[in-house]
């Protein structure tokens, strides 16, 4: 039997692995940075608003049909191959992509038949119309972008995850935006392009982790048999859909009572705010697999550690960025165009609740990955139905500032529930 290697090594590789994972995510934050800032000079505000606008429909369209399995894949995977039990990851691999590429298939045939009602009647934009259809073409390449990133991330290979779902399509987006794109409907179809080229990337790395779900292991007596995909997918399809709409809503109703321009600002000003959240995205993509099987295994008390270097990784990297957006928040806007400058009070709040997240980060996660899925739906449910009351009445009456507030209170509730109940659930438990 292989020797496990001595706790300074691990701590080493750990180091490593994060140092990686993060270097991916400066990737990805510079190329989402300079797609978002450059099509909003270019476009100019009224444009950016309706690339925007989509953008914001994409995301919610491709977690509907992700269905919850790619989170349920990364958990189960983890799980399955931490007690050396390959056919079962294999199977729920197979079974979660299967279901969420039909599943973005049928979102994206809703979209194309919609679109030009949707725009015509919800947001009150006939030019959306012509976006919003091209959109449906990103929705599949979308979804199976992040789900095979949730696969990629059970196997342990959290960089590679990272690339699939998050920084190649940005970064090629945004080269064709430098190079020959100058409209809206071409930014839309390369990104579509540069999706399914993260699709095919993500197939090609999985093939090469083929030879881990042949593996089998005798099964120790004492661990428990995973629950069945759909038991944790389910409530999962419930957090991620809340999620996104959490996000989405305030960009969504600012829609429905504002100028597009106004829109283009708002969410200039939440995209700068969301680079903390890719962040803590990226981290917490790294470390999930890491918190699966050691709860798997009953180690509380080396996951208690795990997660401390996680919140205070998340802390080191995000507050000095949200210190700058707090300082110099109509700077920040200014650099992309003037008309960005009227959303600096609402770069402020939102900076704001990102800080909470930012200190109270991966918990989410922990719980996801540590079977705690219903428990994290009803918190997100919750959040949802208090986001919504907030938006009734903060939006329409303080309109820009309004939509920063609902974003973020709706996330400091989220950050401050979940690290409640992870403490309360699993970071007191007894190592088994």
């Amino acid at each position: 039997m292989t020797a496990a290697p001595p706790p300074s090594a691990r701590s080493l590789r750990s180091l490593v692995h994060y140092g990686a994972g993060l270097g991916m995510r400066g990737i990805e934050t510079l190329g989402k940075l300079g797609l978002y800032v450059y099509a909003g000079h270019k476009l100019g505000a009224h444009d950016a608003g309706l690339f925007f606008l989509c953008l914001t429909w994409i995301g919610l369209a491709a977690t509907a049909a992700r269905l919850g399995l790619d989170k349920a894949m990364t958990r189960h995977i983890a799980a399955e191959l931490a007690v050396g039990d390959g056919p079962r990851a294999r199977a729920a691999l197979r079974y979660g992509l299967g279901l969420t590429a039909l599943a973005a298939v049928a979102a994206a045939g809703l979209t194309a038949l919609i679109a030009q009602p949707a725009a015509a009647h919800i947001f009150i934009l006939p030019d959306l119309a012509v976006p919003l259809l091209l959109s449906a073409a990103v929705i599949v390449p979308q979804t199976l972008a992040f789900s095979l990133g949730a696969a990629l991330a059970g196997f342990g290979r959290g960089v590679a995850a990272q690339l699939v779902q998050n920084a190649l399509w940005p970064v090629l987006t945004f080269a064709a935006l430098i190079l020959w794109i100058d409209d809206i409907a071409g930014l839309i179809l390369v990104l579509a392009a540069a999706l399914t080229a993260s699709c095919l990337l993500g197939f090609a790395l999985l093939l090469r982790e083929r030879a881990r779900l042949r593996e089998r292991q005798p099964r120790d007596a004492a661990v428990a048999p995973m629950p069945g995909l759909w038991e944790t997918a389910l409530p999962l399809l419930t957090v991620e859909v809340t999620q996104v709409a959490l996000a989405s809503l305030p960009v969504l109703i600012l829609g429905m009572i504002a100028e597009a321009a106004t829109v283009g600002a708002f969410s200039m000003a939440s995209r700068i705010s969301m680079l903390i959240w890719v962040v803590i995205i990226s981290i917490g993509t790294l470390a999930a697999p890491r918190f699966a099987g050691l709860h798997r295994l009953g180690q509380i008390g080396e996951l208690r550690r795990y997660n401390r270097m996680v919140r205070l990784g998340v802390a080191g990297v995000g507050l000095p960025a949200i210190l700058i957006m707090l300082l110099f928040p109509a700077s920040l806007l200014g650099l992309i165009s003037p008309d960005f400058a009227i959303a600096a009070t609402a770069l402020q709040i939102l900076a704001l609740g990102q800080a909470v997240n930012c200190l109270l980060a991966c918990q989410d996660v922990l719980l996801s990955m540590t079977g705690h899925h219903r428990l994290l739906r009803n918190l997100n449910l919750l959040q949802l139905a208090v986001g919504i009351v907030l938006s009734a009445l903060l939006i329409p009456a303080l309109g820009i500032n309004g939509a920063a507030l609902v974003a973020s209170l709706s996330l400091a509730q989220g950050a401050i529930g979940t690290s409640y109940y992870s403490w309360r659930f699993i970071l007191r438990e007894k190592n088994s």
